[in-house]
């Protein structure tokens, strides 16, 4: 098997660097009929996500960064019960009658589902899965190497093999273990990141005013994993380690209120644990306190912060400061590149 299995896997890395290098081709110039399809329609699961996509598909054009002369859209799933793609892909096409009548029937339409908080990548939850960066010439990354996506690292920075870092910032003095994934971060003082540690941050509109908040847990803790009881709670585990002893460790009390949403549906998507800060950096630094607070069983109380669960942090999310942000630094990446490019020339 395991010799049938090795050439097909070649044959798909080779296939997918075929249409990774024919979608360069297109990107940024305007397509003949028949080269692309005709209309890209996106479901987006409510209107924050629709104006999430809206703008980045905005930014993309803008940097042609994509095919020209191509209908692209967001449709926004009706608001209430989620109703799946099924439903979607319905609601998706009467918004496509509406708004071309039977011509639409003559189009070449790919529809991506994209709606929904995504749990196996909750670092795209916010700004969607669909725009979740890929690394350049991606057949050829492996756990072996690490993967820097759109980010600014010092060079006296240590990241090692496996971990992804993308939209962030690291100092000279952070150390990123194995198999790491850090998203939208900005971490300018000493830090040292666990293997296998998750770490995403968040601008968050609270009352008005900017925040911030940053998701820190194990790569491969399981946040769907729920129960029915408080007195379950001890079943949840966080970076392997039961929920109950982590919050002795932050000092806080196995409470209803420690939850957000269904109280019958206790999980680490909704365990209100995670702090908010008026700085990225700061909840960076917050949330790194409190992950390393469980490995080294040492007390690092939360009860000074106002806590937020990921469910609220998706909530509250400010679509329009962490795409500013992730602006920046690609227009510094830029000004960087065009440096080198004249000091060497």
């Amino acid at each position: 098997m395991a010799a049938a299995s090795a050439p097909l896997g070649v044959s798909l890395q080779e296939a997918t660097q075929r249409r990774l290098r024919r979608f360069s081709e297109l990107r940024g110039k305007p397509v003949a009929a028949g080269e692309f399809w005709d209309i890209v329609a996106i479901t987006a699961a409510d209107e924050k996500q629709e104006l999430a996509y809206k703008q980045q598909l905005s930014e993309k054009l803008k940097k042609k960064e994509l095919p020209l002369g191509v209908q692209y859209l967001v449709f926004v799933d009706p608001a209430g019960a989620k109703i799946g793609n099924g439903g979607s892909t319905l609601c998706a096409l009467r918004c496509l009658e509406k708004l071309y009548g039977d011509q639409w029937n003559s189009f070449t339409i790919l529809l991506i589902h994209s709606g929904g908080y995504s749990q196996r990548l909750p670092n795209a939850s916010a700004l969607g899965k669909i725009f979740t960066a890929l690394p350049f010439a991606i057949p050829e990354y492996s756990g072996n190497k690490s993967c820097i996506i759109q980010s600014i690292l010092d060079s006296r920075c240590s990241l090692a093999p496996g971990s992804v870092v993308e939209y962030s910032r690291l100092g000279p003095d952070v150390s990123v273990g194995e198999n790491c994934i850090i998203s939208g971060s900005h971490i300018i003082t000493r830090a040292i990141l666990p293997a296998y540690s998750f770490v995403c941050s968040l601008s968050l509109k609270i009352n008005g005013h900017i925040k911030y908040s940053t998701m820190a847990c194990g790569v491969q803790d399981n946040l769907k994993k729920n129960v029915k009881t408080l007195s379950d709670v001890k079943l949840l585990q966080f970076f392997g380690v039961s929920l109950l002893s982590c919050l002795d460790v932050w000092n806080l009390e196995v409470t209803e209120e420690l939850f957000s949403g269904n109280k019958t549906c206790l999980s680490l998507w909704n365990a209100r644990i995670f702090p908010v800060c008026s700085s990225l950096s700061d909840s960076v630094i917050a949330s790194l306190k409190m992950l390393n607070a469980v490995q080294s069983k040492s007390v690092f109380s939360l009860n000074n912060y106002k806590l937020l669960s990921i469910e609220e942090m998706l909530v509250y999310k400010d679509v329009e400061d962490m795409i500013t942000y992730r602006e920046q630094i690609f227009l510094e990446i830029a000004l960087n590149r065009k440096q080198s490019v004249l000091e060497t020339s």
